[in-house]
């Protein structure tokens, strides 16, 4: 995963963190509105906060090199969880992606998007797996 890539973009929008997460979750229940119904009971302002804390997370853990595969498969668990299926994951890495780009526009570059494609491939992979039976 691209580092230093992961940490500029997010540290642009890491200032914002609260619209960003409002306008990521907007977005993921405008264009995939099946999605809404694994937030039923959920407190959006903590989920917004959790989503911001855990890429955070993430950006930090690659940054330093650190095996992540213990938290995003735990991750993973609690997703399976809620209800969360293998095939909802490519529909919040589209969803993130897009938030990016609108949030930062053209200061959102390629490469930074292909960095957080592939940090998403990696990531959904470990958190698919911990999901199965």
């Amino acid at each position: 995963m691209n580092a230093p890539l992961l940490k500029e973009s997010f540290e642009m929008v890491a200032p914002q963190k609260e619209m960003f997460a409002r306008q990521f979750y907007e977005r993921l229940f405008t264009t995939f509105p099946q999605t809404r119904l694994l937030f039923a009971r959920t407190d959006m302002r903590r989920q917004e906060s959790s989503l911001m804390a855990t890429l955070a997370a993430v950006v930090a853990g690659v940054e330093r090199g650190e095996n992540l595969e213990p938290v995003l498969r735990r991750l993973g668990e609690r997703h399976y969880s809620y209800g969360v299926q293998p095939e909802h994951y490519p529909l919040v890495g589209q969803t993130l992606l897009a938030t990016f780009a609108d949030f930062l526009g053209p200061r959102f570059t390629p490469a930074m998007q292909d960095a957080w494609s592939q940090a998403f491939e990696v990531i959904s992979a470990q958190m698919i797996a911990a999901g199965e039976p």
